[in-house]
C-alpha cells in the first residue's frame, strides 16, 4: 500500500468521477483505475462502484476514507515537523544555568528567542559548578551560561553579557546605608564565598580585587552562604541577579568600580550536528556581535561588560 495511492482515492471520491479526478492530477484515467484497482485488492475490498454516471463509495470506501484522511494528515505532520527541525525551527534546547536567568539581560534575550522561534523549547537545567561541565560534555545539556572565572580552558564558548557584582552585608554592618561601595571599603573584610571559591580562575578574579579581605571558601551553595552571611560571619560578593530574591535581613549594595561584573559565556560543543543548538548559538553571537561596536552602556545594558 502506497501513500500515492491514498492520496488517489481521496481525489477520486472529492472529485465524484474517475475522469475529473485524472485531469486535476494530470494522468491518464486508465493509470488512476489500476492504482485504485491495485489498493482494493491489497485491502481486499471493495471501495468505489463504477456506474455509467460516475462512482459511489462502498461502505468499506466510507470507513477506509477515515482511516485514510488520518493517515495522510498525520503524515503531512511528520514531514512539516521533520522540514521545519531539519532547519532549525523545531526542537528543544537544554541551557544549564550557574546562575538564575533573571537578569534583565537574560530575560530580555529568551523572550527574543522565543518571540522569533515560538517551535523551540528552552528548557532549564541547574547543576552544581563541577556537575554542569559534565553535564555539557555528558550531553546532558546543549548549551550553558557559564561566568568566565569558572569556564574550562578546553570548552567552546563565547562572551554573552557581564552580570553586575554586589556586596551582600548582613543588616546591621557597619557599611548598611551606602548607596554605593568600592573595593577599598571591603577591604579587611571576612570574604565568604562558595564552592566555587575554590578553583583558582575564581578565587584570584576576588583576591586580585580584594586583596586584603580574609577569604574563606565555604563548602556550600550560594543559599548556604548567604545564610552565614545573615548571621554574621562575614560579607559576600554576588551577581546582582540574587538581588532580585529579596533576602530578609541582607543588603546588596552595588559596587562602583569597573572591574565590577562578573562575564559570562555561553559554552557549547562545537562537534553538535543539532541545527537548532547551531541557531541559537548564532543568534546569541549575533546580539552580542550588535552591541560590540556601540557606546559603552549601564552594566544592566544587555551583552555589555563594564569591565572589558
Amino acid at each position: 500500500m502506497h501513500l500515492t495511492e491514498l492520496r488517489y482515492l481521496l481525489t477520486v471520491i472529492e472529485a465524484g468521477s474517475f475522469g475529473r479526478a485524472a485531469q486535476s492530477l494530470h494522468l491518464q484515467v486508465s493509470t488512476l483505475s489500476r492504482a485504485i484497482s491495485r489498493l482494493e485488492d491489497r485491502l481486499g475490498v471493495t471501495l468505489l462502484e463504477r456506474t455509467p454516471a460516475g462512482i459511489r463509495t462502498t461502505a468499506s470506501g466510507r470507513l477506509a476514507t477515515r482511516y485514510i484522511r488520518r493517515v495522510l494528515h498525520e503524515t503531512h505532520a511528520m514531514e512539516d515537523t521533520l522540514a521545519r527541525g531539519s532547519v532549525g525551527e523545531t526542537g528543544e534546547i537544554r541551557l544549564g544555568l550557574h546562575l538564575p536567568p533573571i537578569s534583565p539581560v537574560l530575560m530580555a534575550l529568551l523572550l527574543e528567542w522565543h518571540t522569533a522561534h515560538p517551535g523551540v523549547t528552552v528548557a532549564p537545567c541547574e547543576f552544581g559548578e563541577e556537575s554542569l561541565h559534565a553535564a555539557l560534555a555528558g550531553c546532558r545539556v546543549d548549551v550553558a551560561l557559564i561566568p568566565d572565572c569558572l569556564l574550562q580552558n578546553h570548552e567552546t564558548a563565547l562572551p554573552v553579557y557581564a552580570e553586575p557584582l554586589m556586596a551582600v552585608l548582613p543588616a546591621g554592618h557597619h557599611l548598611v546605608g551606602h548607596n554605593m561601595l568600592h573595593w577599598a571599603s571591603l577591604e579587611n573584610e571576612i570574604l565568604l564565598l562558595g564552592a566555587s571559591g575554590k578553583g583558582t580562575i575564581c578565587r584570584d578574579f576576588y583576591m586580585a580585587r580584594l586583596p586584603g579581605a580574609r577569604l574563606r571558601i565555604l563548602e556550600a551553595s550560594i543559599l548556604s552562604v548567604l545564610a552565614f552571611v545573615r548571621a554574621g560571619y562575614g560579607i559576600t560578593i554576588t551577581a546582582q541577579a540574587y538581588s532580585a530574591l529579596k533576602f530578609p535581613e541582607l543588603v546588596f549594595v552595588p559596587i562602583d568600580e569597573g572591574t565590577a561584573c562578573l562575564p559570562v559565556s555561553l559554552a557549547w560543543r562545537p562537534e553538535s550536528e543539532d541545527p537548532v543548538i547551531g541557531k541559537f548559538v548564532a543568534f546569541v553571537r549575533g546580539r552580542a556581535a550588535s552591541h560590540s561596536h556601540t557606546p559603552p552602556l549601564a552594566a544592566t545594558s544587555p551583552f555589555q561588560c563594564p569591565c572589558s
